[in-house]
């Protein structure tokens, strides 16, 4: 995904930004795809989401932290939580 196609997702969705960070607001439950060759790797319960030029981390509820390239980007999934 393009860089300016992903910040546009993420603030039309309401993510808080924090300098080259976004914040996913409480009560949101938020999904990275990834499409890796032939496999995909999909970051769930994502919290922040920090890009650095043609490149991302992903952090979770869990405090993990993903590193992934831009252009892996597929899809991000957005639900609100019951």
């Amino acid at each position: 995904m393009q860089h300016k196609n992903l910040i546009d997702l993420m603030t039309r969705q309401g993510l808080g930004k924090d300098g080259d960070a976004w914040t996913v607001p409480a009560g949101i439950g938020a999904t990275i795809y990834l499409a890796l060759d032939d496999e995909a790797l999909i970051i769930d319960r994502v919290v922040r989401i920090e890009l650095h030029g043609e490149v991302g981390i992903a952090v979770t509820a869990r405090r993990e932290r993903y590193g992934f390239e831009l252009e892996t980007v597929r899809a991000l999934r957005f639900v609100a939580d019951k």
